[in-house]
């Protein structure tokens, strides 16, 4: 049944249809919808709803954030995370985004950064990017929902931005988000993410970096080390010095 518009004038300058759609949204609390919902929350045919969400989004009232998906534009400051997490299904929160949400760098990052399973295309929620990372389904784990939205786990935040140091500020900053994290990391539970994401890279280097900073509580590793030498910083440069213990090529130095 089509919902009607007599009445419904709490939005000022819009017509009555879309002040229908705008408060049926927000009645509905749907961070995310396309036409189909919209549809659905109406009872409108297609052609209405297009229509209605142009006019919308031309006047800034809602905000299309990739093809046939939008939020209301008042709740994108507000509800940032939870748009982001509800526009990529399934997807969680992750490196940098997710260790300054810990606490563990005063860096705040400019950008969303998801782990999802599917190719998905990178996007924006209003004038914030959003930047997604595929993950095989086998390293699709250790998150949480909390206020709406799905994020990793402290532990394997560390883990997933030690696979792609890069996305978390580089070497430097994850080696300080380490240590940072260090006195409240569950320590079995960030062993387990380790060994589960299986990549004996990503061990080593942590093994490297635990010993250098003199952190204590994760032994026993050394036997799933990688089995030839690895870069410390992926995307750095050879170098001619090497922890033999880890197999780590030490191309990163913790005093820089």
């Amino acid at each position: 049944m089509d919902i009607s518009t007599q009445g419904n004038t709490s939005y000022t300058g819009i017509s009555r249809y879309e002040s229908v759609l705008l408060g049926a949204v927000r009645e509905s609390d749907l961070p995310v919808f396309g036409v189909r919902e919209a549809q659905v929350l109406t009872g409108w045919e297609g052609n209405r709803v297009h229509n209605t969400l142009h006019t919308l989004e031309r006047k800034g009232l809602v905000t299309r954030m990739k093809r046939g998906r939008y939020t209301l534009t008042e709740w994108v400051a507000e509800r940032l995370y939870e748009i982001a997490t509800e526009a990529v299904k399934p997807s969680y929160i992750s490196f940098w985004t997710a260790l300054s949400h810990y606490g563990l760098t005063e860096q705040q990052p400019a950008v969303v950064q998801l782990v999802t399973v599917t190719q998905s295309r990178n996007f924006s929620i209003g004038p914030t990017p959003v930047e997604l990372t595929v993950w095989l389904p086998g390293r699709f784990y250790g998150y949480v929902r909390k206020d709406g939205y799905v994020i990793a786990e402290m532990e394997k935040a560390l883990v997933d931005s030690l696979c792609q140091p890069e996305k978390c500020g580089g070497m430097g900053e994850y080696a300080k988000c380490l240590m940072n994290s260090w006195p409240s990391v569950n320590r079995s539970l960030f062993r387990k993410y380790l060994l589960r994401f299986g990549n004996r890279s990503v061990i080593s280097r942590v093994g490297h970096l635990l010993d250098v900073l003199g952190l204590e509580g994760l032994e026993g590793l050394e036997k799933h080390a990688s089995k030839g030498y690895v870069r410390l910083d992926p995307g750095g440069e050879n170098s001619s010095r090497y922890d033999h213990i880890w197999k780590v090529m030490v191309n990163w130095e913790v005093s820089q």
